[in-house]
Order: structure tokens, then sequence, then C-alpha cells
């Protein structure tokens, strides 16, 4: 893939676009990690692969007791559930997280959408 030359403005933009939604996540959840996780556990029920405690940990690099925590304290204000199957816990998202997270995924989106629009129609053909 060709490396296009963007300008100073078009990568300034795509940073303030990138922070925008990483604020909007962190609304979700508190810290970036706890959107990182609330993330994680939100394609695994959109894809119907419910997440494990340990696969987070995996997927954030942090140890499984910290990782635990944070879903200790999500679970406790109504954002993720969790469940015992065998030897694992399985953590799924709420109600109430999944109508937080479709509004954020849908302004993200549409940001993300006009953004990459904008910058396609300003390159040359």
């Amino acid at each position: 893939m060709p490396d296009p030359d963007y300008t100073d403005d078009e990568r300034r933009h795509f940073f303030r676009c990138m922070t925008r939604i990483f604020q909007m996540e962190r609304e979700l959840g508190g810290t970036m990690i706890d959107a990182i996780i609330l993330r994680a556990a939100a394609i695994g029920r959109l894809e119907d692969r419910p997440v494990s405690v340990s696969s987070l940990a995996t997927y954030v690099s942090l140890p499984r007791q910290t990782v635990s925590r944070r879903i200790h304290r999500l679970t406790k204000v109504g954002m993720l559930t969790t469940r015992r199957e065998g030897n694992r816990t399985i953590v799924h998202t709420t109600e109430k997280a999944r109508r937080r997270n479709e509004a954020f995924v849908n302004d993200a989106i549409a940001e993300t959408i006009e953004f990459v629009g904008r910058l396609n129609n300003n390159r040359p053909k």
C-alpha cells in the first residue's frame, strides 16, 4: 500500500478523532483499562464468544488479579456480569453496558466515517 503524504492538519485531526473515541470509551468504564475490558467483552458478545478473565488479562497485558479487580468494580456498577464455567470465569456485558456502548459506537462510527470521507475526498485520484 502506498504511503500517502498526509498533511500535518490531517494528522492532527486524526489524533483528535482518536482521542475523542478514547474519551468516549473512558466515559463508559472510568479508566482506559476499564474501557478496553468493556470493549473486549462487547466484542465477545457480538461474536457470540464470551471472554474469560484470563483471556482479558492476556489481551490487556496485565496480571489476572488486576483485571479481576477491574471486572469486580465494573460488575458493582452494573456494566458486567460474571459466571463460572468449569475452572474459568466468563465475563459478559450487561444490558446497561450494551445500551451505553451502542450510543458510543454510533457516535464513534459516525465521526470516523466523516473524517475518513474527508481524507478520501482530499486525496489525488
